[in-house]
């Protein structure tokens, strides 16, 4: 057996344009294609783990529920000068099988590709659109192109084109947000393209998956020979038995670290299959003191650890941030995290959300990170800088509704103060809500005399709008974006609560909700946070104008209570009292988004900037994405 068409490189993609434009005028036709196609083979015979591939990105859609052995795997690669993505499927069956993109995860509304070789070796090979749970019929605009196709030793390799955005209303377009990819096959050719309910993939066959398919870097870090590792974890952790814990452990540097500097290059998270289903999130800090007498290797629950180990974790600079669905986090070329050193934070602190909402007992749990690092410094020195809303049980969502929003303010005092006079470059970042997220927008904003005494807004630093709590990946961007000193990070976070009956609060537990951004920067700054947050005076005319007066002075005590738990409860009990109709919930939205805000930022030393009762940024000069359709 041969494949004739070799599989595509994105340098390789110019060069098969004639390929593209022809295909599409044969596919489906009784002329057979020169691709390979023998059932029978054996010289090809290969496993879809062995079958070489070119491409930087791979994702295991379906595996054998015995073996685990892979039956179908999705390939691809991106080319964002000509906002192009190729992708290669291989598939453990010599039938019919089919791709996807869904708005989440179910068929209806999904544009799909089907693919076929005949016995006579003639390749089909359709764009189509499913309106229904039905067989999807042939697009009568084709956008995915064939470039191979072959079929050899029980396996399918089939690798095809398309342009992010089409243009076609049958079509999704491919985006920077997550990516709800649909999947199925059948080990039987169908007679004719017109596909009925006797061609159906049955329930076993088929899937969806999340994948983040433009976020990826394409230009990671090569891991150079000699480089070393090692490991940040808990130990056997007995996960409680509770819904929500978070768990802090204190380590010191490994010995060869603490002398001179390192730079991190990669980072993989390690969970334990037995705990995956609890590990909700890592976060590890920067801490420059811990009592190695009480704090080191011993875990606590955040909540009542030592205060040494709880000051690691109000502001200080992360190595590194993991939540559910990440994976493998690598630097890009050039660029390194530093760690160590005789002038740097000696300590570490570990903490991991445990989300335990059925409270199973007796779960072990070992789960941290293992790190490859290097002695060679880089070009540009990493850091990692927390944005958004401050997990606050005063950040408020009204329940069953479908849209509720928060604006947080990265304020201009702290990117003066903080940020080098060239700026810093973002070049990856992570979104983070909890389950009634739905979509989320990191935006630029920088003073400019020709939007008056109002702000510019630049292209957006990130923006996810079909946010999934379960796949939450980094996000490398496409450009650099440099935020020079003045300039604004705002995070807008959008939340749907169709169905809850209570509030849902800004807090640690997965029913509660967070509003952040991970920013991945250089050159490295010791700020840890910029946060920003609704003034609390502006509370008050709601509060006054719709709580019973006992409530509403239990309301005024909460705000300087120093128990989190009660302030957490008391809020919790009092808003729950509300109707919650349409006027509430209008004038409660806008002391989110038209109000006064609070700023706040941190530094590793542990100064800080808090400012209260700001004006809201005033953009004069919104900034609208280019859009290639009509």
């Amino acid at each position: 057996d041969q494949t004739v068409t070799p599989l595509l490189t994105a340098s390789a993609m110019k060069s098969a344009a004639l390929l593209v434009v022809l295909l599409p005028l044969v596919l489906g036709s009784r002329t057979p294609l020169s691709f390979s196609n023998d059932p029978n083979g054996d010289a090809d015979r290969q496993r879809v783990t062995d079958v070489p591939s070119t491409y930087p990105f791979t994702a295991v859609l379906a595996a054998d529920q015995v073996t685990g052995d892979p039956i179908y795997r999705l390939n691809w690669i991106f080319d964002n000068t000509q906002d192009t993505i190729t992708f290669n499927v291989i598939v453990k069956n010599t039938g019919w099988f089919g791709l996807g993109l869904s708005p989440n995860g179910g068929m209806s509304n999904s544009d799909v590709v089907i693919g076929w070789i005949a016995a006579d070796g003639t390749v089909y090979f359709h764009d189509r659109y499913a309106d229904a749970e039905a067989p999807p019929p042939i697009d009568a605009h084709q956008d995915w192109f064939l470039l191979a196709a072959s079929e050899a030793g029980g396996y399918q390799n089939f690798t095809f084109t398309r342009k992010w955005i089409t243009c076609d209303i049958r079509d999704r377009d491919v985006q920077d947000d997550t990516a709800r990819v649909v999947f199925s096959w059948n080990p039987v050719d169908p007679p004719s393209v017109n596909l009925t309910f006797d061609q159906y993939h049955g329930p076993y066959n088929r899937g969806s998956t999340s994948l983040n398919l433009l976020g990826g870097s394409l230009n990671p870090t090569p891991i150079p020979a000699g480089s070393k590792t090692f490991v940040i974890a808990a130990s056997n952790v007995v996960i409680p038995a509770q819904p929500t814990t978070y768990w802090c452990t204190g380590y010191k540097l490994p010995a060869d670290v603490v002398p001179q500097k390192q730079y991190i290059l990669q980072y993989a998270p390690l969970i334990a299959s037995s705990s995956k289903p609890y590990v909700h999130h890592m976060l590890l800090y920067h801490c420059p003191h811990l009592n190695e007498s009480t704090d080191l290797g011993h875990g606590y629950d955040c909540n009542y650890a030592p205060t040494t180990i709880g000051y690691c974790r109000m502001g200080n600079p992360l190595v590194a941030a993991w939540a559910v669905g990440g994976t493998n986090f690598t630097y890009p070329k050039g660029v390194a995290l530093p760690l160590g050193g005789p002038t740097d934070y000696p300590y570490l602190v570990l903490e991991t959300h445990y989300n335990n909402p059925s409270s199973v007992a007796g779960v072990i749990d070992s789960s941290g990170y293992e790190f490859t690092y290097t002695s060679d410094p880089p070009v540009h020195e990493a850091g990692v800088l927390v944005v958004g809303y401050p997990v606050d049980p005063f950040m408020i969502i009204p329940p069953n509704v479908p849209s509720f929003n928060f604006s947080a303010t990265c304020i201009s005092d702290c990117t003066k103060a903080y940020f080098p006079p060239t700026g810093i470059n973002i070049f990856a970042n992570v979104l983070h809500t909890h389950l009634a997220g739905r979509g989320l927008t990191l935006r630029h904003l920088r003073q400019n005399a020709s939007c008056g005494d109002g702000y510019q807004e630049l292209p957006f630093i990130d923006q996810n709008l079909n946010y999934d709590f379960n796949f939450q990946q980094a996000d490398f961007l496409h450009n650099e974006v440099v935020v020079l000193p003045g300039d604004l990070i705002q995070l807008d976070c959008y939340y749907n609560t169709i169905g809850r009956i209570n509030v849902t609060l800004g807090a640690d537990a997965t029913t509660d909700e967070m509003c952040l951004s991970f920013v991945m920067y250089y050159p490295r700054i010791d700020a840890g946070t910029c946060f920003g947050a609704a003034n609390i005076k502006d509370y008050f005319p709601f509060t006054q104008k719709y709580l019973s007066p006992a409530d509403f002075n239990t309301f005024i005590q909460l705000i300087n209570s120093p128990d989190y738990f009660q302030v957490y409860n008391g809020l919790k009990q009092i808003f729950d009292t509300l109707k919650w109709d349409q006027e509430q919930v209008t004038e409660f939205q806008s002391i989110f988004l038209d109000q006064n805000i609070d700023g706040s930022c941190t530094l590793g030393n542990g100064s800080y900037i808090y400012e209260q009762g700001l004006q809201p940024p005033n953009i004069q000069c919104p900034y609208k994405p280019p859009y290639p359709c009509p």
